[in-house]
């Protein structure tokens, strides 16, 4: 996958690209990294002979998933770098957590009940609490939270309907309310950064390749970002929106790599990771530039 290359343009300079975290198999393992949204300074996190995976960072804290245990646990390491802590020691796995904007909470998955389902807990592990008792059904899968720009919604992907959709839950505000559904498979769901709108992977696309979407959160009008063909459903991965665009994680038989991909057409992407035969920049349709 690769970043987006700058767009034609007479506007002002951009500020300084943010970091972005994302996790890298090197040598047989998965490690979480941090690098800029240029693609500089390229720091690995975390080492080990077990797989760490599934990173978010908020306000210089990074929290992710790590099999070091034997089983899918929440650790959290400082954006700088250092030592990681262990946050949940449950007998259940634990995955996809998400932090919220003030970087207080941690959103994630929990299969303590057999299957996962949205749970949460402050930012050092305490307090875990279920957050959709009572919604779809004793079997239905939930997953990949993501939070709002105002911390008190949170949009993830339930089978509740029978499919993989998105429905959004406001804390406090009772059972969720559904954004995407339908018979094809919505999932990877990302808040842009002002709450209007969210990315989402989706095999909606004629031919049922997988192709990056948008949906308006007050109308529910959905529209397509990315036109490719012919690939397997699962390719796209979403991450966190980080000025106008998505950063993704794409895979490929026998590669992966990881980007961003903005909403205008016009611009080809560059590998965050500098490895062409890696990336997805080789082989993606040109996307949209700006926001």
């Amino acid at each position: 996958m690769g970043l987006l290359g700058a767009c034609s343009s007479s506007a002002a300079p951009l500020a300084p690209a943010p970091p972005i975290v994302f996790d890298w198999s090197l040598n047989g393992t998965r490690s979480i990294y941090r690098a800029g949204l240029d693609a500089s300074d390229t720091v690995r996190l975390s080492a080990g002979a077990a797989d760490d995976e599934h990173p978010s960072e908020r306000s210089g804290l990074v929290v992710f998933t790590s099999y070091r245990t034997g089983r899918a646990e929440l650790y959290s390491v400082p954006a700088g770098g250092g030592a990681p802590t262990q946050l949940t020691t449950a007998s259940a796995n634990e995955t996809d957590p998400a932090l919220s904007p003030d970087g207080t909470k941690i959103a994630y998955v929990s299969d303590v009940s057999g299957v996962t389902k949205l749970w949460l807990c402050a930012a050092d592990g305490s307090g875990q609490e279920p957050l959709t008792s009572g919604f779809g059904f004793a079997g239905s899968i939930e997953a990949s939270p993501s939070w709002a720009p105002d911390g008190q919604r949170i949009v993830f992907v339930s089978t509740a309907n029978g499919s993989a959709n998105l429905f959004v839950l406001t804390l406090g505000g009772g059972l969720p309310t559904p954004l995407v559904t339908g018979p094809s498979a919505n999932v990877e769901p990302a808040w842009n950064p002002d709450g209007t709108i969210v990315a989402f992977a989706s095999n909606r696309s004629t031919g049922g390749s997988t192709n990056i979407f948008t949906v308006d959160v007050t109308t529910q009008v959905v529209a397509q970002v990315t036109s490719d063909t012919g690939r397997p459903p699962g390719l796209y991965h979403l991450g966190e929106w980080r000025r106008g665009a998505t950063v993704a994680r794409s895979h490929e038989p026998g590669a992966h790599g990881v980007g961003a991909v903005e909403r205008r057409r016009g611009a080809r992407g560059r590998d965050l990771l500098n490895r062409p035969a890696r990336g997805w920049a080789r082989a993606a349709t040109p996307l949209q530039c700006g926001a």
